[in-house]
């Protein structure tokens, strides 16, 4: 499978991680999604020629990490789902359904900002919203 992004516009490679098949595959996939998805439905949907079950969740942590992705849990279970931009941002998640909407501002960036100027390096954070959306709750 060759990558559509240039080897400079890739987002593995500009995160700092190898562009693998595995890692292409399930980013590619996150991509196309509207609704955060389950390390098994990732699996499901990459199958079993692209990588094995374990190698999907070593992906996952590996896309996370870089800031790549967003984990969500919901219900007790882990979902993810993509970050789609150069912006950093939050969603709000329904609890039922599993629709999405981006929250396209973050209130909690000053607060990185601060603890970059009191000495803290590699700061992140993540939020998580749910609720339930007007087409669940009604």
């Amino acid at each position: 499978m060759r990558h559509a992004h240039s080897p400079d516009a890739d987002p593995l490679r500009q995160a700092g991680l190898k562009s693998t098949p595995g890692r292409r595959t399930v980013l590619s996939l996150l991509e196309k999604t509207s609704t955060p998805l389950s390390p098994d439905q990732i699996y499901a949907k990459a199958g079993s020629a692209t990588c094995d079950r374990a190698t999907v969740y070593r992906i996952l942590d590996s896309l996370s990490e870089a800031g790549l992705v967003q984990r969500v849990s919901l219900k007790g279970k882990t979902f993810y789902l993509p970050e789609q931009s150069n912006h950093h941002h939050h969603h709000i998640i329904c609890r039922e359904c599993r629709s999405t909407v981006c929250l396209d501002q973050c209130l909690i960036s000053p607060l990185e900002k601060k603890a970059r100027q009191l000495g803290f390096r590699n700061v992140r954070h993540s939020l998580q919203l749910t609720g339930l959306c007007s087409k669940c709750s009604s």
